[in-house]
């Protein structure tokens, strides 16, 4: 469970080289909210912004789905509080789940599935805009 906790536990931190250490130069997050991230200092950057956008961040693993070597997949559940103007202030909780490849020990690819939308309402994000998301997120819809 290595793995998971240390995902966990970097992403609260306010810390994102060490966040992006956790995954091989060539790694692949996957974000339900905002998309796919290549190479570590993508990642790096990813975090940066998340940590702008929020803080007091609490990723919590509820359940471990499996868990191998090579391999890992957790439920969680996410809460932080808001920095974003439209809800600043505001706690803001979600739960997902997570499917993660390793390789030497390091993270090869990060996938992570949850109600984006739901998010997005939670943050008192602007119906217009929660349109434009769902258009860019399922495009042949």
């Amino acid at each position: 469970m290595k793995i998971i906790e240390e995902i966990c536990q970097r992403f609260e931190q306010d810390n994102a080289t060490s966040f992006a250490n956790l995954f091989t130069e060539n790694a692949t997050y996957f974000d339900s909210l905002y998309g796919t991230y290549k190479g570590r200092q993508a990642i790096k950057a990813f975090h940066e912004k998340c940590h702008k956008e929020a803080t007091a961040y609490k990723f919590q693993p509820v359940t471990v789905i499996f868990q191998d070597r090579d391999h890992a997949a957790f439920e969680w559940n996410f809460a932080f509080v808001s920095l974003m103007p439209q809800s600043k202030g505001k706690k803001i909780t979600l739960k997902g789940a997570s499917f993660v490849t390793l390789e030497g020990g390091k993270i090869l690819s990060y996938r992570e599935y949850a109600d984006s939308i739901a998010l997005l309402l939670a943050g008192n994000v602007p119906d217009k805009k929660i349109l434009e998301f769902y258009r860019r997120k399922y495009p042949n819809i």
